[in-house]
């Protein structure tokens, strides 16, 4: 079902610009503002001068085009000289354990979500995707790729014997110790082979929904004035497919603090809480590794409320979600524990409906307890809510209902890098 081309990527030239390490960065959307500027330091050629400048309106896109067209007419970043695909290895601690996880970077055809083709599991929000258009509009080209999940592991069988070999084009260790090698595969046997693989295979995309989206935005102007073309540059984004029975791939939690709430009382709030979740009191510094502990259950939180008042929730054994919680969508969806913490805590104990949950007003993400339960203790944050992660299969199982996540849901780990491979089809 997904259509794949290989692609002439756009790379720095390691001759002129030195490590990638001073290079690379995550995808756009997950860098703070102090990030960004520790990334604007690191190297005058650093690929966040044009995923993320700092000028504001129609500047932003302007300089992110600026910077990028004169780097490719300076050599600081060059074209390979045939189309290819591109093999993105990542090798990582965590908990103590190594991984190593496998993508594979290609062209995936731009489908309507309707088609089945490519599945979101994640809701958008309006600005962002406007401004991942705009990029698009000015610079003509895929940064930060898109990261799509499959699940047939046969592609192992065509793409591991490059990597055994053959020696990384390109390498760079991130600031988390992330070490990503680049490799090429030029043969046009592999690409055929690989894209009859992929051919009956759906999309589940794990991160860039923004992304995806923008460049169906795209691609629908573009038709407009240009007239329909199947093979034209529009209609393709660069996206790193992944396995999702590969054993590197990991979700990691997003957790929630809540403020900005009018006449919150912490006792009230007890008290309501207790009518659906088994309340039991945990020491603050102890509460996370708690919630650990019981990542193999479902329906459980931490909750921290300052001031010694900290404890682990789990919803009570006869609270059934595809009963209560009180949403539109599938089974699938309402049994997710976010989506549990956020149609019965959010939005009908506290008030937090929809609405204004997208506006971000009452809410926002974190994945440092530590720091969120100091916001909390100097009265910045009323609630700090701890999570366990979504897992691959719960995602898998609500993008084929056609439903989608409350955003913020996932956050796979590692992000893959931008900078280490890219695609521009516009002109010089």
């Amino acid at each position: 079902m997904a259509i794949i081309r290989p692609f002439q990527g756009v790379r720095y030239n390691q001759a002129k610009v030195g490590s990638l390490d001073a290079l690379v960065t995550p995808p756009y959307d997950v860098i703070s503002p102090e990030e960004q500027e520790r990334y604007y330091r690191s190297h005058p050629n650093n690929v966040i001068r044009i995923i993320l400048p700092r000028e504001e309106g129609p500047a932003k896109y302007e300089s992110a085009a600026s910077h990028l067209y004169q780097w490719l007419e300076t050599g600081v970043l060059i074209r390979d000289s045939e189309p290819a695909l591109y093999i993105v290895v990542q090798e990582y601690e965590i908990r103590g354990e190594r991984k190593k996880r496998i993508g594979l970077t290609c062209l995936v055809r731009l489908e309507e979500f309707e088609t089945g083709k490519v599945l979101p599991h994640e809701n958008i929000m309006a600005k962002p995707l406007e401004d991942r258009l705009n990029m698009i509009r000015k610079t003509k080209a895929n940064f930060d790729s898109v990261f799509g999940l499959y699940s047939n592991g046969r592609t192992d069988q065509v793409i591991r014997p490059f990597i055994a070999s053959g020696e990384p084009i390109a390498s760079a260790i991130d600031r988390d110790g992330v070490r990503s090698d680049l490799y090429l595969i030029p043969r046009r046997e592999a690409i055929s082979m690989v894209g009859d693989i992929l051919a009956n295979e759906a999309i589940v995309i794990a991160d860039g929904h923004h992304r995806y989206t923008a460049a169906l935005a795209y691609r629908d102007e573009m038709r407009s004035l240009v007239g329909s073309n199947p093979e034209a540059p529009h209609e393709f984004v660069m996206m790193t497919l992944v396995s999702l029975e590969d054993p590197g791939l990991i979700i990691l939690p997003t957790h929630r603090l809540v403020g900005n709430l009018e006449d919150f009382d912490a006792e009230s709030f007890l008290q309501k809480a207790n009518e659906l979740f088994d309340l039991t009191e945990t020491p603050g510094d102890e509460l996370e590794a708690a919630v650990e502990r019981m990542a193999g259950e479902k329906y459980v939180y931490g909750l921290y409320l300052g001031k010694g008042r900290s404890y682990v929730m789990k919803l009570k054994a006869g609270v059934k979600p595809e009963v209560v919680v009180k949403s539109q969508g599938s089974d699938a969806l309402k049994r997710l524990d976010v989506s549990v913490l956020h149609s019965l805590v959010l939005d009908q104990i506290l008030g937090i409906d929809t609405q204004r949950l997208s506006s971000g007003s009452n809410i926002a993400y974190t994945r440092d307890c530590q720091s969120a339960m100091q916001l909390v203790d100097e009265g910045n944050q009323q609630i700090f809510f701890i999570m366990n992660p979504t897992k691959v299969e719960e995602v898998k199982a609500v993008a084929a209902a056609g439903d989608r996540m409350p955003q913020k849901s996932t956050y796979f780990y590692p992000k893959l890098p931008t900078g280490m491979v890219m695609r521009v089809w516009g002109n010089l």
